[in-house]
């Protein structure tokens, strides 16, 4: 045994002899690592990493060239809004009686009238009311002021933002499903419906749509969807335009039994929101004599001189903020771009302008030059600026702990919350990820062990391997950006 031992000691030692020794990466080596992977071969690169303590660049690559950043945007976005509107600002919706009530008949209209709230109703917002109890508030209210029978309709008035819920240059694949929604003046159930499929395992079939989640009064589907091989995920889109009820469904979900479900932009919030409330009215007891309705429609928008029976307020401006990023709601920061630009007294027609947020940029120090926006979500493939706008913005926020309570943190919150786990980056890195057809991109702080706090952002364009080979190695850089040894000239 003794024998055993020592052989077994010889070879363990001439192994490790025979090894070379752990070597740690600098920052360079990482970057050049990073930009040399033939994964990005074709790609366009551009990233920035900073000190947070005093602004100096450690290391960049393209830094000032104006590529794409997708969702990343909405960093820009939230920041803009928690200082124009403040952390605790909220929207607010009304409902009016608009009419003479006598002996429990209104002779007249009922009035949801907006104020912008993108979480109203929501399924997935902490804090805000679901749609059934805010339509269940508004339906007490009514009752409460003595309403038994209407002689008129429920009108929803979207005005408060206009008729141009989302940017012109929003791709026509998008419109249709719900990360393309609209942000209106009247939202509800952030403006998405599920639809469902039964699924079969017959290759190339249609599956039969079994139901929409909750109804959509009038809207019509062409199915084009397809049966495709296991696993292949939700391949599906909805193609339909704001305020249109023909929506065409093309693409592929995945083979297998029972229900597959993907989820659809609303086409007339304030009109499904006046639909709902009607709805829910009927089955109370009290009946109406015509039809709900939204204001555009009927060219008639609430005037002044109702009475307000009930007002629903938001969840706080800060809160809003952190699902928009930590949840990447294209819904919601649209919707603070038009709050941003409602506080500024723009018109109607300039709401979706990102103008503003320009101006606050450079009233902030930070540069605009080589940068365009187009909306406030990312979504547009017409956005585009430096990387080094979003380190600067970083650097700007640094010491904002409301503003970093709004970006995911890997391993624990928001579109992290699942990644990095078990890394160095875990609890580290908190970032913000964009994606688009052709764009990856990250932006956000790392909070490193050995006490040094980095700003970075980093955008790959037009790469033409797969997208999640690019995550990966995106993912990967963030853990290297942990460990890496920095050195300074």
């Amino acid at each position: 045994m003794r024998q055993l031992l020592i052989i077994l000691s010889f070879v363990s030692t001439l192994s490790c002899a025979t090894e070379p020794p752990l070597v740690a990466q600098s920052l360079d080596e990482v970057v050049n690592a990073l930009i040399d992977d033939r994964v990005l071969r074709y790609a366009q690169v551009g990233l920035s990493i900073i000190d947070v303590e005093n602004g100096r660049t450690l290391a960049d690559h393209q830094a000032d060239r104006a590529l794409i950043p997708a969702s990343t945007q909405k960093l820009v976005t939230t920041a803009a809004a928690l200082d124009i509107l403040g952390t605790e600002a909220k929207f607010r919706t009304r409902v009016f009686l608009d009419g003479s009530l006598k002996e429990g008949v209104l002779s007249g209209d009922i009035y949801i009238v907006g104020g912008g709230d993108p979480t109203l109703g929501s399924p997935n917002m902490t804090d805000a009311r679901d749609m059934d109890e805010v339509l269940n508030a508004w339906v007490a209210a009514i009752r409460k002021a003595g309403v038994r029978q209407v002689d008129g309709r429920v009108i929803g008035d979207g005005s408060y933002y206009g008729t141009a819920g989302l940017d012109m240059n929003w791709p026509w694949s998008d419109l249709g499903n719900y990360y393309g929604a609209g942000a209106y003046g009247l939202n509800l159930h952030e403006n998405f419906y599920y639809l469902d499929f039964s699924r079969t395992k017959r290759l190339g079939t249609i599956p039969a749509i079994s139901r929409i989640r909750p109804e959509i009064p009038e809207l019509e589907f062409k199915n084009e969807v397809r049966i495709a091989e296991a696993g292949t995920g939700d391949n599906a889109y909805i193609y339909g335009a704001p305020f249109n009820y023909n929506h065409f469904i093309r693409g592929t979900i995945p083979a297998g039994n029972g229900r597959f479900t993907i989820k659809g932009s609303i086409p007339n919030p304030p009109l499904f929101a006046a639909q709902r409330l009607q709805s829910k009215l009927e089955a109370s007891g009290i009946s109406l004599s015509q039809v709900a309705a939204s204001a555009l429609s009927l060219g008639r928008l609430y005037l002044a001189g109702g009475r307000e029976i009930h007002r629903t307020e938001s969840p706080s401006m800060l809160e809003i903020c952190q699902r928009t990023n930590l949840r990447s709601v294209n819904l919601y920061a649209e919707a603070l771009l038009r709050e941003i630009n409602k506080s500024r007294a723009l018109e109607s027609f300039e709401l979706g302008s990102p103008q503003t947020i320009l101006d606050w940029l450079a009233e902030s120090g930070i540069s605009t030059e080589g940068v365009r926006l187009d909306d406030g979500s990312g979504l547009s493939p017409r956005n585009y600026f430096p990387p080094r706008l979003l380190t600067s913005l970083l650097f700007y926020k640094r010491d904002d702990a409301d503003y970093l309570s709004t970006i995911p943190l890997a391993g624990r919150t928001g579109s992290l919350r699942n990644r990095l786990k078990g890394t160095a980056a875990e609890g580290r890195v908190y970032a913000k990820s964009g994606s688009l057809a052709g764009v990856r991109a990250y932006a956000g702080y790392v909070n490193r062990a050995d006490g040094r706090r980095l700003a970075f952002s980093i955008m790959v364009n037009n790469y033409t391997t797969p997208a999640k080979d690019v995550g990966r190695l995106l993912l990967d850089f963030m853990v290297n950006l942990c460990t890496a040894d920095i050195f300074e000239g």
